[in-house]
């Protein structure tokens, strides 16, 4: 019979896992290694006698009856996390960490070459930055805050919308070079795509109602993951959307001019005391400068051309 500590241990691992889908992303979002989080995982189920998870190409699936204990483990999950934010809501210190969590695109090339002007005004305090196209779970004591591009729909997480990323098709010079650019929606349905897809967003139905036709499959290539997604555009490998602040940020790729792009709010997520913590109140405000639409017009509710900024 396996003791307390490694089942409780397995269910954290097993939360993890349901959280992110699959046994590497669990193992990105924490610091536990691959063979750990399968043997931990693993233990949970020797002990039940069934699976919890069928291993597929492209993840996990809960079995039937995994889902039981998730939404068991859901439960025990929740009190934990209670349990803490009551610890932290007591923690009024100015210095400390800071969870940060947020899109991959934003967390890796916007926010994360601004942490050193934090670090200069607030030098006891580190943003511990995590970037994942998985939509935060607020309740979860881990995060202290939340940059998303969809609302939060829990009453007790307070939001604030700090800006717009918009997002328009370009190309490389390598691709245009073989394929041609695409002037009118009639053209743009001749070619081939990279679409990015996550629980945050998908672009791949936008381009098919535009076009008005579904797409062939040999036309398209689907990441998962953000920065993967623009080395393929920039490689040359399809057409696919890119934020207009890459374009600020020095993207090798060409805006195109056909009439598709789409938009998306920017929100800062946050627990009910946050304010009341000095350290975390701190990256709230610095958050919003480093969105603020008067000095990145790229972030404001109307669309500008790239080649306006």
């Amino acid at each position: 019979m396996k003791n307390h500590s490694e089942i409780i241990n397995g269910v954290a691992s097993v939360m993890r896992v349901a959280r992110e889908g699959s046994f590497r992303g669990a193992m990105r979002s924490g610091s536990i290694g691959f063979r750990t989080l399968q043997q931990q995982v693993k233990t949970v189920e020797d002990h039940l006698g069934f699976l919890i998870f069928h291993r597929t190409p492209d993840g996990v699936v809960p079995t039937t009856e995994g889902k039981a204990v998730i939404e068991y483990a859901q439960q025990i999950d929740e009190i934990v996390a209670k349990i803490v934010r009551l610890g932290n809501a007591q923690n009024r210190q100015t210095e400390g960490e800071v969870m940060l969590a947020a899109t991959e695109g934003l967390g890796t090339f916007w926010i994360s070459p601004r942490l050193s002007q934090f670090s200069k005004v607030h030098q006891n305090v580190s943003i511990r930055l995590h970037p994942s196209m998985a939509i935060a779970d607020m309740r979860r004591f881990e995060i202290d805050l939340a940059i998303q591009v969809v609302e939060p729909v829990l009453p007790e997480i307070k939001r604030v919308k700090v800006g717009t990323m918009h997002l328009m098709l370009a190309a490389s010079q390598g691709y245009i070079a073989q394929y041609g650019k695409p002037a009118t929606l009639q053209e743009l349905a001749t070619h081939k795509f990279v679409f990015h897809t996550s629980p945050q967003s998908s672009d791949r139905l936008l381009i098919e109602k535009m076009i008005g036709q579904k797409l062939e499959q040999s036309q398209f290539i689907v990441m998962r993951n953000s920065s993967a997604h623009y080395m393929t555009i920039e490689h040359g490998d399809g057409i696919g959307f890119i934020p207009t602040y890459g374009f600020a940020i020095g993207a090798k790729t060409v805006p195109l001019d056909v009439p598709v792009h789409y938009s998306l709010d920017i929100w800062v997520c946050f627990h009910s005391d946050s304010r009341s913590i000095p350290r975390v109140s701190n990256v709230i405000d610095w958050l919003g400068t480093i969105f603020d639409p008067r000095l990145y017009p790229w972030f404001r509710r109307d669309f500008i051309n790239p080649r306006e900024f």
